[in-house]
């Protein structure tokens, strides 16, 4: 079919479409299909925020049981440090025992040598003293020998004094060491204590995760088939617009305008793959047009409003459709969305919204669609940047 001049062409698809849109956008079913729509895309949005509580809980109580290990870990190589200072300060005592017996045996050999030489000095005393006296050369030799006994006396007294007082201390310094051993007991005791509390903490966090994980099963079934409904919802009001919309060759489809008052950055071409807030998408259906957020949107031509509505992907949207089976999308509009409505005649240029990052959006852009009877064509084919 030869195309027609682009002034009757916009003419005539301008026509068709107020002639086949104005009765049908109108009929009661378009609330309908909408807010069923709408409904079944808010239970699913519940039903995923209860799925994303659930897998915060879960993350949360996996990080309190890493935080119970790590102290578990720290409390264990305390007692292993605790174990090895007990058994340091066993050997300690061992040897000090070991100093303290030596001693003692000092002492009772230094005390046996001094009992026998007490008993020697009190036998001279009774029956040797008249043979003292008598072997005695002169006064002075008397009194030197019994001089020198008492001397003897006192020097053992003093040396036994003496060690009786190095084993006192001693035995004060293994006192001290059993005290330090008790008291490292007792801390290692402790440690224990909190470690075996720790453990039953942790057993608890695992029930509590295995918990969260049957839950998170549980309500990944439910979004799922919250998500069908949605989509069948999403179809049904999609297929609702195809059906009132225009159909036809497509022929009218000249004379398109750039839908923003500048050329922006177009970040994804028709048909691209594309990850978006770490999720993977592939045939990019339109065109992504990055520009400032409020910047005016403007009807790309002439047609009628074919549908205003939330959407989780595409954010506040506008489908107009333009004749002749040709429809524009604009998606992601800034809130509150359309400032026209579904039904009304809008013209090339015409403010329809403004741009925004609604939906499923990692920035401010335009998402631009054009599509002949239904069906999903590159943008490029109809618009070119100013």
């Amino acid at each position: 079919m030869k195309r027609i001049k682009p002034v009757l062409c916009r003419t005539a698809c301008g026509m068709l479409a107020a002639a086949l849109l104005a009765p049908a956008l109108l009929a009661p079913a378009f609330a309908d299909y909408k807010s069923d729509w709408e409904q079944a895309e808010q239970e699913l949005a519940e039903e995923k925020e209860k799925y994303e509580q659930i897998e915060s809980s879960k993350d949360k109580a996996q990080a309190q049981k890493q935080s119970l290990k790590n102290q578990q870990s720290i409390i264990l190589d305390q007692i292993s440090q605790s174990i090895e200072q007990i058994q340091q300060k066993e050997l300690e005592i061992a040897n000090q025992e070991q100093v303290i017996a030596e001693k003692q045996a000092q002492i009772d050999e230094r005390w046996g040598d001094f009992k026998d030489r007490m008993q020697a000095m009190q036998v001279m005393h009774d029956s040797g003293a008249v043979a003292m006296i008598t072997s005695a050369q002169s006064l002075y030799d008397l009194l030197t020998f019994s001089s020198t006994l008492q001397q003897v006396s006192e020097k053992d007294t003093e040396v036994l004094e003496e060690m009786n007082q190095q084993k006192a201390e001693l035995e004060a310094e293994k006192q001290e060491l059993e005290q330090a051993m008790a008291e490292l007991e007792s801390a290692k005791a402790a440690l224990e204590d909190k470690s075996d509390q720790l453990s039953a903490n942790i057993q608890k966090q695992d029930a509590t995760i295995s918990k969260l994980d049957a839950d998170a099963k549980v309500q990944e079934q439910v979004v799922a088939e919250k998500q069908k409904l949605a989509d069948e919802a999403e179809a049904a009001y999609e297929q609702w617009v195809r059906q009132n919309a225009s159909s036809g060759s497509g022929q009218c489809a000249e004379g398109f305008i750039w839908p923003l008052p500048g050329a922006g950055r177009v970040t994804t071409e028709f048909g691209a793959d594309q990850w978006v807030n770490g999720v993977f998408s592939s045939g990019h259906k339109g065109l992504d047009i990055a520009i400032a957020g409020g910047t005016p949107i403007y009807a790309a031509h002439n047609g009628t409003v074919a549908a205003t509505t939330g959407h989780l992907s595409y954010g506040n949207v506008v489908m107009i459709d333009n004749g002749d089976g040709i429809s524009t999308l604009y998606a992601h509009m800034q809130s509150p969305g359309a400032i026209v409505s579904v039904g009304q005649t809008v013209t090339q240029g015409q403010v329809i919204g403004y741009v925004g990052s609604t939906g499923n959006s990692s920035g401010n852009h335009l998402h631009f669609e054009v599509r002949v009877n239904g069906v999903r064509q590159n943008p490029r084919n109809y618009i070119s940047p100013p």
